[in-house]
């Protein structure tokens, strides 16, 4: 090689070397910057008092950002002037609102239709309940009145038959018996003997798939028999004759004890007439129902059958039922004798 190759090639090689150590250097300064950063971390993991420095650092940094980050200066006055819109609107509201009512006032005219209900009269219902009242006689004695109706006279009446205590287990055992008794008793029914019908078996026991079945007259098929049905028979119940009368007694002397004794002293009837007889007691103006009590007095007796709120009955035939159910005993001057001379 001559001289001049020499000087080209170490030329070119002098001149290709800085290039190699520019591309080592950059690819050496790559390598050891993890090596930096790691070595950098490590004396901060090993040091504390460097990072509670840098905590207390952060901590300052921190407090620092919030103000910076929330900025609502403008949207806060933006709301505090809403709400103070709102507030200045409410009242001008109310105001009107309180307005409108003071404008109709009908508070007056409200007050003053009252006053004509509380000028009404007072009701004078309990002063005719008062006049309504049923007649009553005194207590223990007999009042004679006339066909008027007025009172003509009393007398006293006998403590036997007027002047016995009442016992109720007595009155009941007796109006009951009287019931009973009045009682017709003839409700029947047949039994599956006595219906009429044939006797044989409707179809054979087996092998028709059907329920067995032996007579038409079978109290479980219609038309046949009743079992335990009504038969005829009394009702009737013993009483003792002398609780029978003592009962009747009790009752007459309730009456009289009320004083709703009274006797018929002016009646005097040739024939039946309603008409009559009616007339009599709206004068005599007594509690309904009543009862006139007769002694072989058919006339009178067929006067009161058509009147719905009275009743007749002979002395001999009376009833402690009847006196019971009537508030008033209306007596002919003959009844009056035969029951209480009895």
């Amino acid at each position: 090689m001559s001289a001049d190759e020499i000087k080209k090639t170490t030329d070119v090689e002098a001149a290709a070397e800085p290039e190699k150590t520019e591309a080592e250097a950059a690819e050496k300064t790559e390598a050891e910057a993890p090596k930096k950063k790691s070595a950098a971390k490590k004396p901060a993991a090993k040091k504390p008092a460097a990072a509670k420095a840098d905590d207390a650092a952060a901590d300052e940094k921190a407090p620092a950002r919030k103000p910076a980050a929330k900025k609502p200066a403008a949207k806060a006055k933006a709301a505090d002037e809403k709400a103070a819109d709102e507030k200045a609107a409410k009242p001008a509201a109310k105001k009107a609102a309180a307005k409108k009512p003071a404008a109709k006032k009908p508070a007056a005219k409200a007050a003053e239709k009252p006053a004509p209900k509380a000028e009404r009269p007072p009701k004078t219902a309990p002063a005719a309940k008062a006049a309504a009242e049923a007649r009553k006689g005194a207590a223990g004695v007999a009042t004679f009145v006339d066909a008027a109706g007025k009172e003509v006279e009393t007398r006293k009446l006998t403590d036997v038959r007027f002047a016995v205590a009442a016992d109720v287990n007595t009155l009941h055992l007796v109006v009951r018996a009287e019931q009973a008794a009045r009682r017709s008793g003839t409700a029947s029914t047949k039994t599956r003997g006595e219906v009429t019908g044939s006797t044989a078996k409707l179809y054979r026991q087996k092998g028709t798939g059907r329920a067995r079945a032996g007579s038409v007259k079978s109290p479980i098929r219609t038309g046949g028999g009743v079992v335990f049905g009504p038969r005829p028979r009394s009702f009737d119940f013993k009483v003792n004759k002398k609780v029978a009368r003592k009962a009747l007694a009790m009752a007459l002397s309730d009456r009289a004890a009320n004083g709703r004794v009274f006797v018929a002293a002016g009646l005097e009837m040739s024939e039946p007439s309603t008409r009559t007889l009616e007339e009599f007691l709206v004068n005599l103006d007594c509690a309904a129902p009543v009862l006139v009590v007769t002694h072989d007095e058919p006339v009178v007796t067929k006067s009161v059958r058509n009147l719905p709120y009275a009743e007749a009955s002979e002395v001999a035939a009376l009833s402690t039922e009847q006196v019971l159910r009537a508030r008033s005993l209306v007596l002919t001057e003959k009844a009056f004798a035969a029951l209480n001379e009895a």
